[in-house]
Protein backbone atom coordinates (compact mmCIF):
# COMPACT_ATOMS: atom_id res chain seq x y z
CA UNK A 1 0.00 0.00 0.00
CA UNK A 2 1.27 3.34 -0.78
CA UNK A 3 1.29 6.68 0.56
CA UNK A 4 -1.37 7.31 -2.35
CA UNK A 5 -3.76 4.36 -1.16
CA UNK A 6 -3.22 5.11 2.55
CA UNK A 7 -4.29 9.30 1.96
CA UNK A 8 -7.01 8.29 -0.48
CA UNK A 9 -8.62 6.01 2.11
CA UNK A 10 -8.19 8.58 4.34
CA UNK A 11 -10.22 11.41 1.84
CA UNK A 12 -12.67 8.21 1.01
CA UNK A 13 -14.09 7.18 4.65
CA UNK A 14 -12.95 3.70 3.86
CA UNK A 15 -11.23 2.00 6.62
CA UNK A 16 -8.09 0.51 5.25
CA UNK A 17 -8.34 -1.18 8.58
CA UNK A 18 -6.51 -4.91 7.47
CA UNK A 19 -4.10 -3.24 5.12
CA UNK A 20 -2.93 -0.77 7.62
CA UNK A 21 -2.71 -2.97 10.52
CA UNK A 22 -0.35 -5.09 8.28
CA UNK A 23 1.77 -2.65 7.11
CA UNK A 24 2.36 -1.10 10.96
CA UNK A 25 3.38 -3.74 11.51
CA UNK A 26 6.03 -4.65 9.18
CA UNK A 27 7.02 -0.88 9.29
CA UNK A 28 5.93 0.73 6.18
CA UNK A 29 8.30 3.23 4.58
CA UNK A 30 7.90 5.24 1.44
CA UNK A 31 10.66 6.03 -0.46
CA UNK A 32 10.04 9.42 -2.23
CA UNK A 33 12.10 11.51 -4.97
CA UNK A 34 13.07 15.07 -3.28
CA UNK A 35 13.41 16.70 -6.32
CA UNK A 36 9.72 15.83 -8.20
CA UNK A 37 7.95 13.71 -5.32
CA UNK A 38 7.29 10.72 -7.48
CA UNK A 39 6.92 7.23 -5.03
CA UNK A 40 9.61 5.07 -6.03
CA UNK A 41 10.61 1.38 -4.45
CA UNK A 42 12.90 0.66 -2.01
CA UNK A 43 15.77 -0.31 -4.40
CA UNK A 44 15.50 2.63 -6.49
CA UNK A 45 19.02 4.54 -6.45
CA UNK A 46 17.34 7.14 -8.59
CA UNK A 47 14.03 8.75 -9.73
CA UNK A 48 12.21 7.09 -12.83
CA UNK A 49 10.65 10.38 -13.67
CA UNK A 50 13.53 12.57 -13.06
CA UNK A 51 16.43 11.00 -12.76
CA UNK A 52 17.24 12.38 -9.90
CA UNK A 53 19.32 10.62 -7.13
CA UNK A 54 17.79 12.33 -3.87
CA UNK A 55 15.65 9.56 -2.57
CA UNK A 56 14.63 10.11 0.66
CA UNK A 57 12.56 7.61 3.02
CA UNK A 58 9.76 8.52 5.24
CA UNK A 59 8.77 5.66 8.11
CA UNK A 60 5.25 5.53 8.50
CA UNK A 61 3.92 4.84 12.19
Amino acid sequence: MGLSDVVRGLLSGEDPASDAESDAAAGTVVYECRNCGTTVGPDATECPNCDSTAIVEYPIE
